[in-house]
């Protein structure tokens, strides 16, 4: 069964959320599809995007209408991608299968690595100049000889071997331009698109909400336990 946030959840998790770091909000999203006591913080990235679509698609649908500019001719496109296009195989409703840590050589180490997670995110500062330098640096589980600071060619090298360890991790969608042909993979951030969803609707919920209590005198709780067809009917009706 697919996770499904209520209306009241929804106001939560964005007043919740409201104001913090994307990191931060795609947990605080992951922890409302996780099962109860489930330490989202610890999954890898793609297991988290899987909580995210599951999440997205039992409370707004399979499909994610996106706009685009064709990077070769500028033409804005209008697409639309669904859930399981952006799923990696496997991962739905559940965790993908644990990836052990990898083991690779480059620039003479021996360099034993990890898939990244959420809470590698959430412990580095994306404003830093060293924000990329320093996450690939929390994937690194051992080396060989011991190095505390691995030149950068190393860490470029696990940069690339993480997709291979993590599928899923990265969310792109294969485009391509009605006008001149052109093909491209764009990445699309299921963790922003969610939020800004989210966003949207609990501010024009609490608009709902606000209109109803001033001209019913109905509380929030009182408003939420009206369905969405009926709220509409009498935000109509104040309008006569």
């Amino acid at each position: 069964m697919r996770p499904e946030l209520t209306e009241a959840q929804l106001l939560s998790v964005w007043e919740t959320g409201d104001g913090q770091a994307p990191p931060a909000r795609a947990l605080l999203l992951a922890a409302a599809a996780a099962a109860p006591g489930e330490a989202v913080a610890d999954l890898t990235l793609a297991d988290l995007n899987a909580l995210l679509l599951d999440l997205r698609e039992g409370s707004f649908g399979a499909a994610l209408p996106c706009a685009a500019d064709c990077p070769n001719c500028d033409e804005p496109l209008e697409v639309s991608v669904t859930t399981d296009e952006l799923r990696a195989p496997g991962r739905r409703n559940v965790p993908g299968p644990r990836r052990d840590p990898a083991t690779l050589l480059a620039e003479g180490y021996e360099v034993t690595y990890r898939a990244l997670t959420g809470g590698d995110l959430l412990s580095v500062d994306p404003a830093s100049p060293e924000a990329r330098r320093t996450l690939l640096s929390r994937c690194v589980v051992d080396t060989t000889p011991a190095a505390d600071d691995l030149p950068e060619g190393v860490l470029e090298t696990v940069a690339q071997r993480l997709a291979d360890l993590d599928p899923g991790a990265d969310t792109v969608v294969p485009l391509t331009c009605p006008y001149c042909r052109h093909a491209w993979t764009a990445a699309l951030d299921v963790a922003d698109y969610l939020w800004a969803e989210v966003e949207g609707y609990a501010r024009r919920l609490l608009h709902e909400v606000h209109t109803l209590a001033s001209v019913y005198g109905w509380s929030e709780s009182e408003v939420l336990a009206v369905s969405p067809a009926r709220r509409r009917f009498y935000l109509a009706a104040t309008a006569v």
